[in-house]
């Protein structure tokens, strides 16, 4: 039996406020989760050991996360990131990867929205968010 998953039914919603009211982001293409990164310290000194460059692991830095869409002008997806983008206000990001999965939320801004609309393809739109965390929740 072949093993593997396809991502499809895959979803991504924002969460505005103190108590988030959720908005699930429309015709989501291909996700790609954040890539989070520790900074690295350099810490080498007169006598490292074997004359190597020494180091320690810094601060996290959570990334940039990019949400597809197919965009549609005027559509509630597209009103929402318009206001997030003027506003730059701190807002949850929740993934969920597959219909059965479990969601990853994160904090962040929206850093950018570019939108496309060629002559011979479907109109298409990245809203960038710029992460602070990710946000656990549950106990």
């Amino acid at each position: 039996m072949p093993e593997g998953m396809i991502g499809y039914g895959s979803s991504v919603r924002i969460g505005r406020g103190a108590t988030p009211a959720w908005t699930s982001v429309a015709l989501v293409g291909d996700l790609e989760l954040p890539d989070e990164q520790a900074d690295e310290i350099d810490v080498t000194h007169m006598l490292s050991p074997g004359r190597r460059k020494q180091y320690i692991a810094g601060l996290l830095d959570s990334g940039e996360l990019t949400i597809p869409t197919n965009w549609i002008p005027g559509s509630p997806t597209d009103t929402l990131l318009q206001g997030l983008k003027v506003s730059g206000e701190q807002v949850l990001i929740e993934i969920t990867i597959t219909a059965e999965g479990t969601p990853e939320t994160f904090s962040g801004f929206l850093k950018s929205y570019a939108r496309s609309a060629p002559i011979n393809d479907k109109m298409t739109a990245n809203a960038v968010f710029r992460l602070s965390e990710q946000v656990v929740t549950g106990g």
